[in-house]
């Protein structure tokens, strides 16, 4: 990543009472909203990424998803199906990523997607089949497919307000079109009859100041102030992570697709650990992958996830009439976040397939469509499609482990003996029970593991049987997979 000092920086006009220590509002040009913009944009595990950088690695800004990155990075390349789904787990890519590009100020680090074929591509028929998405993918013919080609590149619809003006943003980042109707409006809630209180502030605005902003809107009332005049975050509420579990608040039919075994303490009815199988690994690591607006959207309009609401308000209420009409609340993942199940509304898109003219000299770009009128002798058309693209993204028939604050381990590298002991309880107070995850309970877990750090008590206990606490507990069977894995496969 480049220096901070060699970012690019834009002005930012600040509204503040100095006696109060508070921005009362914020004055800025469309560079600043389209950077607004472009955090909901981010990937959670992004974001996760981005933050352990710029702050403390222990910190908890969201949720448990640290520990999942973590337990993403932690895991052994052999428990993936192929090296790009590791990586592409680590560095997230947003189906909007492109919308990026043409910032003043891009925060995200992650890079466009590179295509890569085999070296052989030119001279072998056989290896003009594929492309690959990381330059380790290994070809039909053995040799790494590490060439990287050029991709005809596809026009982005914009998604940031395009209007050429200014506009105003409270302490709370609610985002609106300037006018001095609305700034006396403010002035008015926060009880200001004129501006003998207030002082005007002119701020330059960098890489690090967005960096804060982006950590400040997870756990802040009050971004503007912690970013500005605080340099920090100050304002975390531990009432930020009271449990989001009612199961009348979650919309939609649930259908059971996947199972999940829980062991729960009886006195508090706190999940301990849980035991699941790839297909409960793949969705959960798709966390990583989902953007912010689809989170909050998915998690249904959550509350208390800082000032994230208001953002994502504000960007729709800001965006062109005929965009409001395609802003719908469904969340579109690139094809190589290809789970095995997914109980959200969660659409992967499907793996693109590209053509690509070649000749006895060398090659173009991939392109959707090559016309096949401009073809001279011994020229082909070689048609890919993407060797990255998978039906999972850990390795099937694999047990895991996962911990309340949602650490994952393979249970081929990890210890149920040193887990219990760890737990220095009597046995005969831990119960054992399945649950089946559809999309209430796959929502409750959202929610839970975005805003909390014990995801699978806070998502799930509302879900638990309801069981006589003195009733011994009887050991369930094993957990099944489907006779008919590819049914699991279809996505909502």
């Amino acid at each position: 990543m480049a220096k901070s000092s060699e970012k690019p920086k834009f002005s930012l006009r600040l509204l503040i009472d100095e006696e109060k220590n508070r921005v009362i509002l914020a004055e800025a040009g469309k560079d600043f909203v389209d950077v607004l913009c472009s955090l909901l944009t981010l990937p959670m595990g992004t974001i996760v990424r981005l933050l352990e950088k710029h702050q403390n690695p222990q910190s908890s800004v969201v949720g448990c998803l640290h520990n999942l990155y973590k337990s993403v990075a932690d895991m052994d390349v052999d428990n993936f199906e192929s090296q790009a789904c590791k990586h592409f787990l680590l560095h997230p890519r947003s189906a909007k990523g492109s919308h990026g590009r043409d910032l003043k100020l891009n925060i995200d680090d992650t890079g466009a997607t590179k295509f890569f074929v085999c070296p052989n591509f030119v001279s072998t028929e056989a290896c003009r089949k594929l492309f690959s998405n990381v330059s380790t993918m290994k070809c039909r013919c053995g040799s790494s497919m590490h060439r990287e080609i050029p991709v005809e590149e596809q026009q982005a619809d914009g998604v940031f307000p395009s209007c050429r003006t200014s506009f105003v943003i409270t302490d709370d980042l609610k985002v609106a079109l300037n006018s001095m109707g609305l700034v006396m409006n403010v002035l008015n809630d926060f009880g200001y009859s004129g501006f003998d209180k207030l002082q005007e502030m002119l701020i330059d605005v960098g890489f690090e100041e967005i960096l804060t902003l982006l950590g400040c809107l997870f756990t802040s009332e009050a971004p503007l102030t912690d970013t500005f005049l605080r340099k920090h975050c100050m304002s975390r509420k531990r009432k930020m992570l009271t449990p989001l579990v009612q199961e009348s608040s979650v919309a939609g039919a649930a259908d059971n697709l996947l199972t999940l075994k829980v062991y729960v303490r009886k006195t508090d009815r706190a999940v301990l650990y849980a035991e699941c199988r790839e297909e409960f690994v793949d969705f959960l690591f798709t966390f990583l992958a989902i953007p912010i607006e689809f989170a909050w959207e998915l998690s249904i309009d959550i509350g208390n996830m800082g000032c994230v609401g208001n953002l994502c308000r504000s960007v729709k209420d800001l965006s062109f009439e005929k965009q409001k009409a395609a802003t719908v609340s469904q969340c579109m993942l690139p094809y190589f976040y290809n789970g095995r199940a997914q109980p959200l509304d969660v659409v992967i898109q499907e793996s693109p397939k590209y053509e690509c003219l070649v000749t006895h000299y060398g090659h173009n770009m991939l392109c959707k469509k090559i016309n096949k009128a401009v073809l001279s002798n011994g020229e082909i058309i070689a048609k890919f499609t993407s060797a990255s693209a998978s039906i999972g993204l850990v390795k099937g028939e694999t047990n895991f482990i996962l911990s309340d604050d949602l650490v994952v381990t393979p249970m081929n590298s990890s210890s149920t003996i040193s887990l219990l002991s760890k737990l220095q309880m009597n046995i005969g107070d831990i119960e054992e029970q399945v649950i089946s995850i559809g999309k209430a309970e796959a929502t409750s877990l959202l929610r839970a593991s975005l805003i909390t750090t014990s995801a699978l008590t806070n998502g799930l206990s509302n879900f638990l049987s309801k069981m006589d606490p003195d009733e011994v507990t009887q050991s369930t069977p094993k957990i099944q997979k489907s006779d008919k894995p590819n049914e699991a496969w279809q996505l909502l």
